[in-house]
């Protein structure tokens, strides 16, 4: 059994690797290559280290914030002949978006962090409550066999957990990549001359980066606030009655922080294209696209489950899910209008 279960996980790792391999921006150098290979195997060998007497499950969530900084560090390291080498016109302004595409990105990491810390999400045995969830969904269908369900737990441990996640880190990354090499390509004279200078548009993408950090900051600001007055039973009377935080940004979409996380990769994808003058509706460059379109559909799955789960646990919680957005941030609807929406459902 075990033989199988470690010929099918070197069958996804090297299918993997050919497939990243293939792609025109997205080659790994060895030390890169090791990175990512190390990190998933590492963060897949921490679940079996018992914490407070169980496994955790929650090792990817701790690097989540961590990891597409570190790979921005490798990147610049390897490009730092072209990233960091005194450049006139061109490649001056290509240098100066590829900084600006670094900068956003750590800021992006280290905030998001930051507020994992403060929430004990790295404290020995913090687990997200989510996974007891999903364990017991997965428990429920798989065979009473130990043995059927080791082998099933651990390939979901490895191959999603562990590699899907840190490849989709990866391949969010990848555009940034992409732009960090671009001013060594434009000192070469083989650059995009049209994407050469920095545009209105790019300018305005670069500050609606900034602006979705932001946001993500208040809205995961406003979330801690709540929690805290929560544990010391200082909510107000509406928030009490609620049981989970409404208020803010919080009123006008359910989910704010997760909105402005997507749309921030999602953007940044669109500003390091522009930035070098690639095309995305190119067949050949369509796999920019896979990072932000799969954090999209992963996020979505995760947004299901966490309303599930809050639907279960707050009988308010289907008031609030009819008068406030999902994600995209809108006027609440008043009873009225909930109530007529019904009506006409009827």
């Amino acid at each position: 059994m075990c033989l199988c279960v470690l010929q099918t996980l070197a069958s996804v790792c090297q299918g993997i690797q050919h497939i990243t391999s293939a792609l025109p921006y997205a080659e790994a150098s060895t030390h890169t290559r090791q990175l990512f290979w190390g990190t998933v195997c590492a963060t897949w060998l921490l679940t079996f280290v018992r914490q407070r007497g169980r496994r955790n499950f929650s090792i990817v969530d701790r690097v989540w914030p961590l990891f597409p900084v570190v790979l921005a560090a490798q990147w610049a390291y390897e490009s730092r002949d072209s990233l960091f080498a005194a450049h006139e016109g061109a490649a001056c302004a290509a240098q100066c978006k590829a900084i600006v595409g670094v900068v956003l990105v750590t800021v992006w990491g280290l905030r998001l962090c930051y507020n994992s810390v403060r929430r004990g999400d790295y404290n020995v045995g913090a687990e997200d409550y989510r996974w007891v969830h999903v364990r017991a969904s997965i428990d429920r269908i798989l065979p009473q066999c130990s043995a059927v369900r080791w082998a099933v737990w651990e390939l979901f441990n490895i191959v999603f957990v562990s590699g899907f996640q840190l490849a989709l880190l990866y391949l969010i990354a990848v555009p940034l990549h992409m732009l960090m090499r671009y001013p060594g390509v434009v000192a070469r004279g083989t650059g995009n001359m049209a994407a050469d200078k920095w545009s209105c548009a790019e300018v305005l993408l670069a500050a609606l980066m900034a602006a979705l950090l932001v946001l993500e900051a208040v809205a995961d600001q406003q979330m801690y606030e709540f929690r805290q007055r929560k544990q010391q039973n200082k909510l107000t009377r509406a928030e009490a009655q609620a049981g989970f935080v409404h208020t803010g940004l919080w009123r006008y979409s359910r989910h704010p922080n997760v909105l402005c996380e997507q749309a921030f990769w999602a953007v940044l994808c669109v500003f390091c294209s522009m930035a070098t003058g690639t095309d995305l509706g190119s067949f050949d460059n369509v796999y920019l696209l896979a990072g932000p379109v799969l954090l999209i559909a992963l996020m979505w799955a995760s947004v299901q489950l966490t309303e599930s789960i809050s639907r279960a646990k707050y009988p308010m919680y289907r008031a609030y899910m009819m008068q406030t957005s999902r994600l995209i941030p809108w006027k609440p609807w008043s009873n009225a209008q909930v109530i007529n929406q019904a009506h006409a459902k009827l």
